[in-house]
C-alpha cells in the first residue's frame, strides 16, 4: 500500500473517532433523549460506504468524491437526526469541505458543497420545525451555511495547485516530470527495471487518463488558435472602391500555413498578397504569423513589390533560418487598374478577361538565397476583368485514386464559367475541388484571393449579376427587359432600386419567387458596392 493511501486511511479513521467524540461530548448538552444504537449505526453507514468505494477506486477522482461525500452525509445525518438543530457535530462538516476545496476538481468540489448545503438546510429546518424551534433553527442554519461556504472558498483559494483531476495539459508525446505526474494522477511511476547490456531501457507508457486529458486540452487550444487565425485573415479583407473582392481559406488541419493580406500603400494604391508556408500544422502557422508581420512592415517601407520581397527574404533568413515561403505580391492602382507584380516561387496569377491567361513571373521562394533580387511584371485590368490568386492546395488536391485536380481543370472551369464575380468564382472553385476529391482527405491548405474591376456603368454591373444568378440561358431575356429601362448614368441609388424592383416582379412571373428573391438580393448588394 502506498504512503498516500495509508495517510488517507489514517485520516478517515481519525475522522470517525472525532465524529463519535464530538457527538458523545455534545449529547449531554442538547439531547433530550439518547438515540437508539440502530439509528447511530445507520448514521455511520455512509462513512463505511464512502470508505469502501474509495478503497475499490483507489487514487481516482471517483474514490475521492465518494470518501468526501460519505463523511459529509454522515455528519449531516448525525447533526440533525441524533441531535437538535445547531448541534456542534455539524462543525465536522468543515473537514470534508476543506479537503474537497483543496483536492477535488472544481465541478466536483462545488457539487459536493451545494449538495451538502442543500441537504443540511432541509434537514435542519425540518428538525427545527418538529422541535418547535423554527426561529432559532433558521438562524442557526443560516450561520452554518455561511460558515461552510466561506471555509470552502478559503480552502479553494489557498490550495497550492489546481487539484489532482485537472493537470496542466502538455503536448502529446512530451515528457511529464514526476512531480507533475504525481499531482495530476496521484501516481508516481516506478523506476524501470535494469535493461540487458546493449539494449535501451523500456519506456514507461503514459497513463491513458493523462493522455486523454492532454489530447482534449490540445484540441481545444488548436480550435481557439484556428479561430484567431481565421479572424486575422478575415479582418484584412477590404472594400476597394470600384472593385469586388472575395477570399476563401480552407486549412487542411486545425491550423494552416497559407496566408493572404491587403494593405493600404497610399490613397490610390493597395497591396495584395498571398503566400504559402512550407509544411502544415502548428509550425507552419507560426511561420505564417511571422511572415505576415514582416510583409506588413516591409510593404509599408517599399512601394515597389520587388523591393519589398527582397527585404522580406533577407529578414526571413535572419529570423526564421529554417523557413521557406512562396509569396505573390501585387501593387494595384485602384483608379486605373494598373498592377505591378513580384513573385517569390508562387503559382502564377490568372487574369480573367475574354479568355483565361496566366501572368508568368518566376522567382525563388523566400528564405533560400539572402542575396536574391526579385523582378516585376505589369498588367492592366479592364472593367469587368478579374484576377485570381490561389495556393497549390487547389491544383494539388487529389481524389481517392491519387489523381491530381491539376491546373488544366482549374483553367477549364474558369474559361467555361459564365461568371466573373469573385464571390461566385470562389464558390465554384471550392465546389469543383470538393466534388473532384470525392471525400478524400484534404492534404494541403486551399486559399483563394479574387478581385474584379467593376464596370463604370451601373447597367453593365446589373446585367453581370443577372448572368451570375440566372445563368447564360435565361439571362439574355432579362437583359432585353433591362435594355427597355433607360436611366442616366448619374441616376441615384433609389431610382435604380425602384427600377430593379420592377424587373424583380417580371422575373418572379417568369421564373418563380426563388429566382427573383436571389436576383434582387444580389442587385441591392451591387448597388451598395457601387455607392462606396
Amino acid at each position: 500500500m502506498r504512503q498516500d493511501e495509508q495517510r488517507t486511511n489514517r485520516m478517515h479513521l481519525a475522522f470517525c473517532a472525532l465524529w463519535l467524540l464530538t457527538w458523545g461530548a455534545g449529547s449531554p448538552l442538547y439531547a433530550r433523549r439518547w438515540p437508539s444504537v440502530g439509528l447511530v449505526l445507520a448514521v455511520l453507514l455512509p462513512l463505511a460506504l464512502g470508505w469502501g468505494v474509495a478503497l475499490v477506486w483507489r487514487r481516482t477522482v471517483v474514490g475521492a468524491i465518494a470518501l468526501n461525500a460519505g463523511e459529509s452525509l454522515s455528519v449531516l445525518l448525525g447533526s440533525t437526526l441524533v441531535g437538535d438543530p445547531g448541534s456542534p457535530l455539524a462543525l465536522l462538516l468543515l473537514w470534508p469541505l476543506i479537503r474537497a476545496g483543496r483536492a477535488l476538481p472544481p465541478r466536483a468540489g462545488l457539487g459536493l458543497l451545494v449538495g451538502s448545503l442543500f441537504l443540511y438546510a432541509n434537514l435542519s429546518l425540518w428538525q427545527g420545525a418538529l422541535a418547535g424551534q423554527a426561529g432559532p433553527g433558521l438562524l442557526s442554519t443560516l450561520l452554518y451555511l455561511l460558515t461552510f461556504g466561506g471555509v470552502f472558498t478559503l480552502a479553494r483559494w489557498s490550495r497550492p495547485d489546481k487539484g489532482p483531476a485537472a493537470p496542466n495539459p502538455a503536448p502529446a508525446g512530451s515528457p511529464v516530470s514526476s512531480t507533475a505526474a504525481a499531482t495530476a494522477t496521484s501516481v508516481v511511476p516506478a523506476p524501470p527495471p535494469p535493461s540487458p547490456a546493449g539494449k535501451d531501457p523500456p519506456q514507461p507508457a503514459a497513463p491513458a487518463a493523462l493522455s486523454t486529458l492532454n489530447d482534449t486540452a490540445l484540441h481545444q487550444d488548436l480550435r481557439v488558435a484556428r479561430d484567431i487565425q481565421v479572424s486575422l485573415l478575415l479582418a484584412s479583407s477590404p472594400r476597394l472602391p470600384g472593385w469586388e473582392t472575395s477570399t476563401s481559406f480552407l486549412p487542411a488541419r486545425e491550423l494552416g500555413g497559407d496566408l493572404y493580406d491587403f494593405i493600404d500603400l497610399d490613397e490610390t494604391h493597395r497591396g495584395i498578397m498571398i503566400g504559402d508556408v512550407a509544411g502544415k500544422g502548428i509550425p507552419a502557422a507560426l511561420h505564417m504569423a511571422v511572415t505576415r508581420t514582416l510583409f506588413r512592415m516591409e510593404a509599408q517601407n517599399h512601394l515597389h513589390p520587388a523591393d519589398a520581397l527582397t527585404q522580406i527574404n533577407r529578414s526571413m533568413i535572419e529570423q526564421i533560418p529554417q523557413g521557406c515561403v512562396t509569396m505573390l505580391y501585387g501593387s494595384l492602382e485602384i483608379t486605373s487598374g494598373h498592377l505591378i507584380l513580384a513573385n517569390a516561387g508562387h503559382n502564377y496569377p490568372l487574369l480573367l478577361g475574354e479568355r483565361v491567361r496566366e501572368l508568368p513571373l518566376n522567382g525563388l521562394p523566400l528564405g533560400i538565397d539572402k542575396d536574391y533580387l526579385y523582378q516585376e511584371l505589369t498588367a492592366e485590368l479592364a472593367p469587368g476583368e478579374a484576377l485570381v490568386f490561389y495556393t497549390d492546395g487547389v491544383v494539388d488536391a487529389t481524389n481517392t485514386e491519387g489523381e491530381l485536380f491539376g491546373f488544366e481543370r482549374l483553367q477549364d472551369l474558369l474559361e467555361n464559367g459564365f461568371s466573373r464575380r469573385p464571390r461566385t468564382l470562389a464558390r465554384q472553385i471550392v465546389r469543383a475541388v470538393k466534388a473532384f476529391t470525392q471525400g478524400a482527405p484534404q492534404n494541403d491548405d486551399i486559399t483563394l484571393v479574387i478581385l474584379r474591376r467593376r464596370y463604370q456603368e451601373t447597367a453593365q454591373e446589373i446585367a453581370q449579376v443577372a448572368r451570375d444568378v440566372l445563368g447564360p440561358e435565361r439571362a439574355p431575356e432579362l437583359e432585353e427587359q433591362l435594355a427597355t429601362i433607360e436611366l442616366p448614368q448619374e441616376a441615384s441609388k433609389e431610382v435604380w432600386r425602384a427600377a430593379l424592383l420592377t424587373l424583380g416582379g417580371w422575373t418572379q412571373d417568369r421564373w418563380g419567387q426563388g429566382a427573383a428573391r436571389e436576383l434582387l438580393q444580389q442587385w441591392f448588394l451591387t448597388l451598395e458596392g457601387l455607392s462606396e
